[in-house]
């Protein structure tokens, strides 16, 4: 296995801090076929369900597509990105003047097994909570959220209705903050998210990846899709005291 290996983590952590690694170095460039699961388990000595658990986290982290009857590809590499103020969407809407509406696709308790309970590393015993929503501007749909929650940190999430409020201005008022960690890439959203989104195969779209922790605890791990052509990120740097404090402010393209 190349690079250094943490051997108290589980093998598939293994592999998959591996893979990334190769990913972040462009040894895997953009597009690149990765090999078949019974070729990493060969190479890393594990089983193929090992390998499979792997490869399913990267691509729900956004790093990996499966095409089914061809293979997975790399999407790319991760970009960090400092974001400070990005506004909620319904306020984003409201501000270019249009009307927000959202539908509520899932809320529900994450079963014990769902690997998007991976998204906040807790401990099998701790729930979590997911939505999924979409969110349309006059209509037309301009972002899909997926977003986790530590139910121990937001207790009432179930019960509040996320067509009448968005989960940001929710969370805002009844959680506390001390971290925030996003991650901005452009990927080829799966036949899903193209479907919800009213997008074709060929249209690229912006993910921004958005983890939370109160004093090191997870709150939240949010996943934003907006298509590329309806959608534009704005960065604007304010120099104070030879410190660069970047604001970035989202909106949808005219």
């Amino acid at each position: 296995m190349d690079g250094a290996v943490n051997t108290d983590q589980p093998l598939y952590e293994q592999i998959k801090s591996a893979i990334d690694r190769r990913i972040e170095t462009e040894e895997w460039p953009a597009n690149f076929q990765v090999p078949s699961e019974e070729d990493l388990a060969g190479e890393f000595g594990a089983s193929r369900l090992t390998v499979r658990r792997a490869l399913r986290e990267l691509q729900t982290d956004g790093v990996l597509l499966r095409i089914q009857g061809r293979g997975t590809f790399v999407i790319g590499p991760r970009m960090q990105c400092a974001v400070f103020n990005l506004p909620d969407i319904s306020e984003e809407i409201a501000f270019s003047g249009g009307a927000h509406s959202c539908r509520v696709l899932q809320h529900a308790i994450l079963g014990r097994d769902s690997p998007g309970r991976n998204m906040l590393q807790l401990s099998p015993d701790d729930t979590v909570f997911h939505s999924r929503l979409l969110h349309l501007e006059d209509g037309t749909p301009i972002q899909l959220e997926d977003r986790y929650v530590n139910a121990a940190e937001a207790p009432a999430y179930l019960e509040q209705d996320f067509s009448r409020i968005t989960p940001h201005n929710w969370l805002l008022r009844e959680t506390s903050v001390t971290t925030v960690d996003n991650t901005i890439r452009a990927i080829r959203a799966d036949e899903e998210v193209r479907k919800h989104l009213q997008i074709d195969e060929n249209q690229p779209c912006l993910l921004l990846d958005r983890s939370t922790w109160r004093d090191g605890i997870p709150v939240t791990r949010s996943r934003f899709i907006y298509p590329g052509d309806r959608y534009r990120l704005r960065s604007t740097h304010e120099a104070r005291s030879n410190r660069i404090v970047p604001t970035l402010q989202g909106g949808k393209t005219r």
